[in-house]
């Protein structure tokens, strides 16, 4: 198989380039997304510990020592907190929607150029080898074209064809892998996000209301007004 490869000449030097890139491609991917979990359990705790202690600087510096996307969701919750619980949620999951979700979808596009032209770079091969074998035909005379030589020429055809094929099916299985765990991050994003919305409110001091983005004072409730005087009776004399 290898040496049928090797006869694809010069069409395959670009599969084998992309089928390189598309390896390295998924590699990146797939550790960044392990990546996250792993920093997910390593700063959460401290995170938490921060914020039930009233230490949203702490908090911050926490958040700016992880350079994952769930520590960029917690530190604009921190950053922006105080505007009020709902406010917060729609800060945190416009930010997700907009700047993260693209970014992890960004890569994907190369995935997606590879997966459709390798196969249309092989069929160029074929083509370009099948021109030749008949090109070889026309011009033969005597005894005809030899064999041996047409050989060559179908074989780079069909070689970079089978090695379009190669580059293209695993970079369409490991594309539908990679949007798996894509789809399963943004679920968990947003479920990150109401868990330190959830966190940051439930610490709140007890004497404090959230209105507006501003705290204000709980005012202690007012005396009842005092129950009327019964009417006076009349004296009879």
């Amino acid at each position: 198989m290898l040496d049928m490869l090797l006869k694809t000449g010069w069409m395959g030097i670009p599969l084998f380039l992309l089928f390189f890139f598309a390896v390295a491609l998924f590699i990146e991917r797939w550790l960044a997304f392990s990546r996250e979990a792993t920093e997910m359990e390593s700063f959460s705790a401290p995170f938490e510990q921060a914020v039930q202690a009233l230490r949203f600087d702490e908090a911050a510096q926490i958040c700016d020592m992880n350079t994952g996307n769930i520590a960029e969701v917690y530190r604009i919750a921190v950053q922006h907190y105080g505007q009020g619980a709902a406010t917060l949620r729609n800060v945190l999951s416009s930010h997700i929607e907009l700047q993260i979700v693209p970014r992890l979808r960004a890569r994907m596009k190369f995935l997606g150029a590879i997966g459709k032209g390798a196969p249309m770079i092989g069929l160029l091969g074929t083509v370009y080898g099948m021109m030749n074998a008949f090109v070889k035909i026309a011009s033969a005379t005597g005894q005809g074209a030899d064999a041996k030589n047409l050989a060559g020429d179908i074989g780079m055809a069909l070689g970079t064809t089978f090695l379009g094929l190669v580059v293209a099916v695993p970079v369409v299985f490991g594309m539908a892998y990679l949007r798996g765990r894509i789809d399963q991050f943004e679920i968990d994003l947003e479920r990150y996000s109401n868990t330190v919305v959830d966190l940051l409110y439930s610490t709140a001091p007890t004497n404090e209301i959230e209105a507006g983005g501003v705290a204000f004072e709980a005012q202690p409730p007012m005396d009842p007004p005092p129950e009327p005087l019964a009417p006076s009776q009349p004296v009879r004399r």
